[in-house]
């Protein structure tokens, strides 16, 4: 249960249009007499403090706590003049769900874990009205380092409800990559939103427990819920009968379009398409020279798949459960784009296996992984690169991954990864 949840401000609360930059810009020049002094430095997911020092250090001025605190004195100043010329705005959804986790059942405590120091925070936050909306806060001028900061909020609110917190008890809502990594670094979870200038595919390159382009597409319930899968029977051969397939559009993922096309030496073999469908994939790797063999549970799909394929056009189609009936050979390719974000999470252990059963030593694993889909109750599942790379690394060795070209409604959210097969599977399911 979620008993605590941080909120960053900017670009996850409010974005103030760059008022925080030009005032840090406006000090360089000001006080310290180093006008363009601060265009160098990153902003995003970064600590007031650790921006001053590689101010300080970039323009070889003394780090000391003198020209630390001098700097930051003066900042708020110009922060203050420039939130009055223009206070920018508050991000969607914000208060809809800050006053949803208030009226949860058993509410969490809604706090701050921000890099702007104390002062910077509450300008920006009273800015747009939220001043009074959080019970504690760990800022800027708690430590430098975002990680830490993450430590001292763990244990400030601990110290409020009277007793230590487990890491899965807390959740980070932030913009960038740093959020996502300061979560982790308590045992976290993190909601990930790209209203700060990060896309949603970066996001999700970095496990978030969940990933939305801005608030208000998201519940209190499900954010409180992040990373929890509702797992329930799917009847495929029902769906294929009855035509409630809406995932199916028709033609091969453009992934793996892209991916043939961009590889045309790749040495021609055998390829396993489980979860084949009505065999678009299949037939994808059947025009590309590859003897391609599609499998899947339900008779109605793989009915529909044969119908649609031509005699002689190297695709062939199998009634299979590729999660536990033996593979028919060792196949050279297994392809991937609709089976493992299908399936219940709890049955991932059997996938891994059955995928190390199916693709030969040295064979590939081409995998279009659906990261995160809109709607956590399944199917399809989200899972996080981190959960990928930890399952199928026993048995496989990573060669690339990358953010493909997707269908529409899947931008961002998709990442293929293409994996060699290593290891065997030993007998108790680990590798040898």
């Amino acid at each position: 249960m979620t008993r605590l949840v941080l909120f960053d401000i900017d670009g996850t609360l409010i974005r103030t249009g760059g008022a925080g930059v030009r005032a840090f810009a406006r000090t360089a020049a000001v006080v310290f007499g180093k006008p363009g002094g601060t265009d160098a430095l990153r902003f995003h997911g970064r600590t007031d403090t650790s921006l001053v020092r590689e101010f300080l250090r970039l323009n070889e001025i003394p780090d000391t706590p003198w020209n630390l605190r001098h700097f930051l004195d003066a900042y708020v100043f110009f922060l203050e003049a420039e939130l009055r010329a223009g206070a920018g705005e508050l991000c969607p959804g914000v208060r809809g769900l800050i006053a949803g986790l208030r009226s949860l059942p058993e509410p969490p405590v809604v706090a701050l874990l921000t890099g702007n120091i104390r002062l910077g925070a509450a300008l920006k936050l009273a800015a747009h009205g939220l001043a009074d909306e959080f019970v504690l806060g760990v800022f800027g001028d708690d430590h430098e380092d975002r990680n830490q900061l993450a430590v001292i909020a763990r244990d400030r609110a601990g110290r409020l409800l009277g007793r230590r917190l487990a890491g899965e008890e807390i959740l980070v809502v932030g913009d960038t990559p740093a959020d996502v990594a300061c979560a982790h670094h308590v045992g976290a979870r993190c909601v990930a939103v790209a209203t700060g200038g990060v896309a949603l595919a970066e996001l999700l390159e970095h496990s978030p427990a969940l990933a939305v382009e801005s608030l208000d597409q998201v519940s209190a319930q499900r954010v409180a819920a992040a990373g929890v899968h509702w797992e329930r029977p799917t009847d495929w051969e029902a769906l294929y009968r009855t035509g409630g397939t809406h995932w199916d559009k028709g033609e091969a993922s453009p992934a793996l379009t892209d991916f043939l096309a961009a590889n045309p030496d790749l040495p021609r073999g055998t390829v396993a398409v489980p979860g084949c469908g009505r065999g678009h994939d299949v037939r994808g790797w059947a025009r590309a020279g590859f003897h391609a063999a599609g499998f899947d549970i339900a008779p109605t799909a793989v009915a529909e798949a044969r119908a649609a394929s031509p005699v002689g056009s190297g695709a062939e189609f199998a009634v299979t459960d590729f999660l536990t009936d033996p593979p028919p050979r060792g196949f050279d390719w297994l392809f991937e784009h609709t089976l493992f974000c299908a399936i219940p999470p709890s049955r991932r252990d059997e996938y891994v296996a059955a995928a190390a059963r199916w693709v030969r030593t040295g064979g590939h694993y081409l995998a279009v992984n659906y990261l995160q889909p809109r709607d956590e109750c399944g199917p399809p599942f989200g899972v996080t690169p981190a959960e990928l790379r930890r399952r199928f690394g026993p048995w496989f060795e990573l060669v690339r991954d990358w953010s493909p070209r997707s269908f529409p409604g899947r931008d961002g959210r998709e990442r293929v990864f293409w994996w060699r097969r290593t290891a065997s599977p030993a007998p108790d399911g680990r590798s040898s």
